[in-house]
């Protein structure tokens, strides 16, 4: 079968070498969005606190455009699903370049007020949720489904990427002057919304899968009837989600995973500074992490042509177990980073195995839908991995973390080895 008929809900939008560049322009347009967003990522706080912003007033901040984002998302979804993916990535992008800019020239006149910086955080962070619900669905629309592994792997790079690059980049332009990371962060969403500008693809979803009744288009009598049946909208990918066994399985073993992680993140840190670790060696720990996750992400294809999908995933559940052990046992900062970098190092495999799966499953016009669902719970699990750490440190020492991280994923690859064969197999879609 070829490649574009091998699945009913795809066509080449661009034949050949055409069809290659738009998907280059588009891991351009992922990868500038990613390095700048670590880049302000870390000065940010470090200017809310030069300010005289306490902690608490920082993460507040953080919490509340987060949420913003989350509540924005599948809005965005939806409006990529009708068919205007393009327009919200572009759209999205210039306007957190605006609200970055915004930042940079508060920054760069003086002291910017408190308010200022919140509502372009805000507002950034808002507009940059909508630009990853509208981008879940591209891949499916820009690849045929043989090519859905190496596509996401090749994403996945280019975040760990930014997430080696960013923070070093972030700091040293904050040394340089406290405005320069935030411009740097609007010219990438700039360039972003560039190189998707120049995409010749048609970013339109095809609807000859399987669909939900009654879809409209947009433009015209379309968008008056997306917004009589809005409510519907919003719950179609959840809705699609809650009946597809696999994806369901993915929505859970992909926010445990984001839960671990991010506690056993925070939990590093924890470790570290507690031990007399300076800021230094913590980043460095990071950095050996993200470069990890990095070879992780380009290592994944050749595993998943090799093994089995089920397999897979259940090797790299259970081979996590024993680094992460490792992590309660230690305080040594290389013995730190060797373990945080082998579960960096597994975790894209599995990850790159389950999300080409789950694009395969998807209808086109559920894509960006069903990826802000995912999107979501993973966030959320994120968000609540700080607090756990935290509750654990205060409550049991640093290494409790680790350990009760160790625990769950013991009890999440017994579920894995029950459930991925089952969810895994093979089926034409």
């Amino acid at each position: 079968m070829s490649p574009d008929t091998a699945r009913p809900g795809w066509r080449a939008t661009a034949p050949g070498a055409a069809a290659d560049g738009d998907f280059r322009r588009f891991w351009w347009a992922n990868t500038a969005d990613a390095l700048g967003t670590q880049t302000s990522g870390l000065a940010l706080p470090l200017l809310l606190l030069a300010l005289g912003t306490s902690p608490a007033v920082v993460g507040t901040v953080a919490g509340v455009s987060a949420g913003c984002g989350i509540l924005a998302a599948p809005f965005a979804a939806v409006l990529a699903d009708h068919g205007a993916r393009k327009r919200v990535l572009v759209s999205a992008a210039l306007v957190s370049a605006g609200a970055m800019t915004w930042v940079a020239v508060g920054a760069l006149a003086g002291d910017p007020p408190l308010w200022q910086l919140c509502a372009a955080v805000v507002v950034e962070r808002t507009a940059t949720s909508c630009q990853e619900a509208a981008s879940a669905g591209t891949v499916a629309v820009l690849v045929p489904p043989d090519r859905y592994p190496r596509a996401v792997s090749r994403l996945q790079a280019g975040e760990q990427a930014g997430l080696v690059v960013g923070p070093a980049l972030g700091g040293a332009l904050f040394q340089l002057g406290r405005w320069l990371p935030f411009l740097a962060d609007a010219l990438s969403y700039l360039a972003s919304a560039l190189c998707v500008a120049a995409m010749r693809a048609d970013l339109r979803p095809r609807r000859d899968g399987p669909a939900e009744s009654g879809s409209p288009t947009v433009s015209g009598a379309g968008l008056a009837a997306a917004g009589r049946s809005f409510l519907r909208e919003l719950g179609a990918g959840a809705g699609f989600v809650r009946r597809e066994p696999f994806l369901r399985f993915v929505v859970l073993w992909s926010t445990a995973m984001s839960l671990l992680l991010a506690a056993l993140s925070y939990g590093t840190i924890f470790t570290l500074r507690d031990s007399g670790a300076g800021g230094g060696p913590v980043g460095a720990v990071l950095a050996v992490a993200g470069a990890a996750g990095l070879a992780g992400a380009l290592l994944a294809p050749r595993l998943a042509r090799t093994l089995p999908g089920a397999r897979l995933v259940i090797i790299v559940s259970w081979l996590m177990v024993a680094p992460t052990l490792g992590l309660a046992l230690t305080t040594r900062i290389w013995a730190y980073a060797l373990l945080f970098g082998a579960i960096s190092l597994l975790l894209p495999a599995a990850a790159v195995v389950l999300q080409s799966r789950a694009l395969e499953v998807t209808p086109q016009q559920l894509q960006s839908r069903t990826g802000t669902v995912l999107a979501t719970a993973t966030g959320l699990a994120a968000a609540a991995g700080p607090l756990a750490a935290g509750g654990l440190a205060g409550t049991g020492g640093t290494g409790r973390t680790a350990l009760c991280c160790c625990a769950a994923l013991v009890l999440l690859s017994l579920w894995c080895t029950a459930r991925a064969p089952a969810v895994l197999r093979k089926e034409t879609v």
